[in-house]
C-alpha cells in the first residue's frame, strides 16, 4: 500500500497521465479516448485513488475526491 499524504502532496505527487485519469474517472469519461492505459490505471489504484467497482468500472476511492478536489478548488 502506497504511503498515505496530505491530498494536496499527492496531487502534486501524481504525473500528468494519473491527474487526467482521476478527470476522466471523476467525470465518466472514456480514459482510453485520452490515451491512458492500463499500467497508468495500475498505479492509480496502488495508491489508492481509485478502485474497480462490482461491474468492473473504475471509481474513485474516498482519498481520490479529496485529492481530484484538491486539483479543482473553484468547484
Amino acid at each position: 500500500m502506497a504511503k498515505l499524504s496530505m491530498p494536496a502532496e499527492a496531487a502534486k505527487a501524481l504525473s500528468i497521465r494519473e491527474s487526467v485519469l482521476l478527470f476522466c474517472i471523476g467525470s465518466g469519461l472514456d480514459r482510453t479516448k485520452a490515451g491512458i492505459n492500463d499500467a497508468v490505471v495500475t498505479g492509480v489504484v496502488v495508491k489508492g485513488l481509485a478502485d474497480r467497482d462490482a461491474a468492473g468500472a473504475l471509481t474513485l476511492t474516498d482519498r481520490g475526491r479529496a485529492v481530484l478536489r484538491t486539483m479543482l478548488p473553484d468547484l
